[in-house]
């Protein structure tokens, strides 16, 4: 009898000890976040379904073909105030942060949006010589466009999903072919507004030219 319970004695400590650090990194995981995703749809919160409206009202896309074949398809969003108040807020209590970390968060979120207009792209075009945005050159010219026929340049910096993930958790765009982009226009959006709070981002390459309308308005609550 005492050689059976020497034998499984070892095998109860290491079930309750497997049990216990079990324990522990769930007990962990559930320090750093309550709620690490976004829920959209059935479920969703009052804010979260706020953000995923913003984010289909700012948001617009163009795919430009020539003779049955596609130029560029690109997809953009602009970022309004709300929407960076919001989702800083969300990620806030989503990853609990104390207020020291949700102040520097908001201030990285909010770094330039005071004299810029910056709108989010996913480009993607077939020709891979020409997928790219950001080199001096580039064939491609984008803008936006005022409703006196005005122009302005955009600054284009590509950046990566990880950059901007704050945004692109509430965004259902697929990126598996596209590029993405930061683009930033120097003056206040309503510089830029037409009639109804709209500007244009225009695209403008070698086979073809594309125009994305964007809503700078917010909508109807």
């Amino acid at each position: 009898m005492d050689k059976i319970r020497v034998n499984y004695r070892p095998r109860f400590l290491v079930r309750a000890l497997m049990i216990l650090a079990a324990s522990a990194v769930l007990f962990l995981g559930g320090c750093r976040s309550i709620n690490p995703f976004p829920v959209f749809g059935v479920g969703a919160t009052t804010q979260e379904a706020r953000i995923a409206r913003l984010m289909e009202w700012h948001s617009g896309r163009v795919e430009v073909y020539k003779d049955f074949r596609t130029v560029f398809t690109a997809r953009a969003v602009y970022i309004s105030d709300e929407t960076r108040s919001l989702v800083v807020d969300w990620e806030a209590r989503s990853r609990l942060l104390n207020p020291d970390e949700k102040q520097a968060l908001l201030e990285d979120t909010f770094a330039g949006s005071k004299d810029s207009v910056q709108i989010l792209l996913g480009f993607y075009t077939p020709d891979y010589a020409l997928n790219n945005l950001e080199t001096k050159d580039s064939p491609w010219v984008l803008y936006l466009e005022r409703p006196d026929g005005s122009v302005r340049r955009a600054a284009c910096k590509s950046v990566r999903e990880e950059e901007v993930k704050i945004f692109m958790q509430f965004l259902n765009w697929d990126l598996s072919w596209s590029r993405l982009y930061l683009l930033c226009f120097p003056g206040e959006p309503e510089a830029f507004s037409g009639e109804g709070g709209q500007i244009d981002l225009v695209i403008s390459g070698p086979k073809g030219v594309g125009k994305i309308p964007l809503r700078t308005v917010p909508p109807p609550p």
